[in-house]
């Protein structure tokens, strides 16, 4: 048996190694995009949260969401009325739920 690789013992415990490989990888991708996916939905979640309790709690701030460069491609969503605030360029704005989910989008990888 030794040297022969023709064997059914052989060839099964490679075939064997094989799939344990494919698995592996396949667990890893999956953990991979789970990990990548909650990143994104977290903050989606977040800032859905924040919004439905300003509304509940009539809590309305002015939007301060620098919207030509935050989001250059969706001009004009901002509604005025800041229901969070998310760290931009190392200080703290106060974002409108339009402007939020539009910087939101924009950061999804394409």
């Amino acid at each position: 048996m030794v040297g022969n690789n023709d064997h059914p013992a052989r060839q099964f415990a490679a075939a064997w190694q094989a799939a344990k490989d494919a698995l592996n990888e396949w667990s890893q991708r999956i953990a991979s995009a789970t990990n990548e996916a909650r990143d994104k939905l977290e903050p989606a979640i977040q800032a859905a949260m924040e919004a439905g309790r300003a509304t509940m709690s009539g809590d309305w701030r002015s939007c301060r969401c620098p919207c030509g460069t935050a989001h250059p491609d969706d001009q004009g969503v901002c509604d005025g009325k800041a229901v969070l605030t998310r760290r931009l360029n190392g200080a703290d704005v106060s974002l409108c739920a339009p402007c939020a989910v539009a910087q939101g989008v924009a950061e999804l990888p394409s």
